[in-house]
């Protein structure tokens, strides 16, 4: 499948708008020559905005200062962070705290860490770029390691084509490579230093062991003009759409991939110039039901599911924006939109969330097959936005509650509102139901087998236990050993000694 965002040069992925260029050889800068390249076979441009900015004045000796300092303090980072991680891939912009999303992992603990002067440089966008492209084959090491200690798979640097070359066993992170990410984060590119692969593998993508990587990188985002230069390729990205003669839905994600990740960088970067162009999108989307993808009033065109196109923006507090967010959360009767608009609210917006919330939680069937439905959604953004305000709707929902409410509930409490767990979860110490089918524990720690269904009794106690350190509970071993543990938990509760 061609892509654009993904597309590939080694195995790091550029937007719609480098790889146009890279492909047909325009000036970035050139808003006219941008329009008539096709950035890939699933893909098309409709009409890119023509927003020029005013000349920017230089940066002042102090703002030099403050970027070079930043950069330097790259070398203290010391955890892997999305990015340069042995042990997921994903995409992160690290401002906007809901915009991390994870892709192939290992299910493991990743113990991710942001530095504080990842996020910064971030912040600045267009005014760190020169600096970020010119530490790009920076060989000061950081202090995080990464070492490949599975007995299969493989690390190893990539080649331009993405094949395998040089296998290692041990790589330190070098600040060259930090600033690839942050380039990356920056302009809406899937920049991976260090990333995993299936099975047990670690790819490396370094600008400092790779000079063609560091030159690539560097032709195709340099501008002696980067704030335009960033605003036009953002809006290139922006009208990128999985055209309308796509009969897959994967040649409509090609499009919302792009567009979601320049609307939000375009709210972050430039509100002034485009909050008006992202309210109308919003203005446009079909926030009805539609099976699972959405796509605005002009159809397949748009290629935006809602959902990811609400997400992207809706931490921006620009009172437009906001106004949107009210509007779709008003009218739309689907969970995952109304859950969607509440990331960063004002007082009416968050009113209105909140009502809309509790009204389609009331309203939830009493069983709900999966334990990522509409329910668990509902109740997880409730509880994130507006802490223990939720407890009432929360005791409403487990009033009388059938088997699946309470497993959705106890595992809504090991993601929010956790303090709540003694208050929700205390009765149903006393359910020995079995839970789900095919939801089992190891009887025997490290050992998969031999395996016993899991009890509602059972979960609640593990969640419980996650939240108040001072109830112990270990799901292993056979019933009886759970029961011993359950009921001094309960004796604990009913003394308050928790």
């Amino acid at each position: 499948m061609a892509e654009m965002k993904c597309r590939m040069l080694g195995c790091f992925c550029i937007t719609a708008f480098a790889f146009a260029e890279i492909c047909v050889g325009t000036n970035a800068a050139d808003t006219n020559g941008l329009a008539a390249p096709q950035p890939a076979p699933q893909a098309e441009l409709s009409e890119i905005p023509d927003i020029r900015l005013e000349a920017q004045p230089p940066l002042a000796k102090e703002e030099e200062a403050q970027i070079l300092n930043l950069i330097r303090n790259l070398a203290n980072i010391e955890d892997p962070d999305f990015g340069f991680s042995p042990t997921m891939s994903g995409e992160s912009f690290a401002p906007v705290q809901t915009a991390r999303q994870a892709g192939v992992l290992l299910l493991t603990d990743h113990h991710l860490r942001t530095s504080v002067d990842l996020v910064e440089l971030v912040k600045l966008g267009p005014k760190a770029l020169p600096f970020l492209l010119k530490a790009l084959d920076d060989q000061t090491p950081t202090k995080l390691v990464i070492t490949h200690d599975w007995l299969d798979g493989g690390m190893w640097f990539q080649t331009e084509d993405g094949s395998p070359k040089e296998t290692i066993h041990s790589y330190t992170v070098k600040v060259g490579d930090v600033c690839f990410v942050i380039i990356g984060q920056i302009v809406g590119a899937w920049y991976q230093a260090v990333g995993y692969v299936p099975s047990h593998n670690i790819i490396i993508n370094s600008p400092t062991h790779d000079a063609n990587l560091a030159r690539q990188v560097r032709k195709t985002w340099s501008n002696i003009n980067p704030d335009q230069h960033l605003l036009d390729s953002l809006l290139f990205d922006f009208s990128t759409r999985g055209g309308n003669h796509i009969k897959s839905l994967e040649g409509w994600y090609v499009g919302l991939d792009v567009q979601s990740s320049s609307a939000m960088r375009l709210m972050y970067y430039f509100p002034q110039q485009t909050t008006n162009l992202i309210a109308t999108c919003l203005r446009r989307l079909d926030v009805g039901k539609t099976h699972g993808v959405y796509v605005d009033q002009r159809g397949v065109a748009h290629a935006s599911r809602s959902k990811d196109f609400i997400e992207a923006v809706a931490w921006s507090s620009e009172p437009a924006i906001q106004a949107e967010l009210r509007r779709i959360c008003e009218v739309t009767s689907d969970p995952d939109l109304v859950s969607a608009t509440g990331v960063a609210m004002d007082k009416a917006t968050a009113s209105a969330f909140r009502r809309r919330l509790e009204e389609s939680i009331a309203s939830l069937p009493e069983t709900e097959k999966y334990l990522w439905g509409e329910d668990s959604k509902l109740l997880l953004a409730l509880g994130r936005q507006f802490g223990s305000d939720a407890k009432p709707a929360f005791e409403r929902f487990m009033q009388n509650a059938s088997l699946e409410r309470r497993f959705t509930m106890c595992w809504v409490l090991t993601e929010v509102r956790g303090d709540l767990s003694v208050d929700l979860l205390g009765p149903l110490l006393e359910d020995a139901r079995p839970a789900f089918e095919g939801w089992t524990y190891a009887v025997v720690s490290e050992r998969d087998q031999p395996r016993l269904p899991m009890r509602i009794c059972d979960k609640a106690a593990e969640t419980i236990a996650k939240n108040f350190p001072k109830l112990k509970f270990t799901m292993v071993g056979q019933y009886a050993d759970l029961d011993r543990q359950i009921q001094k938990m309960r004796d604990q509760i009913s003394h308050h000694e928790y």
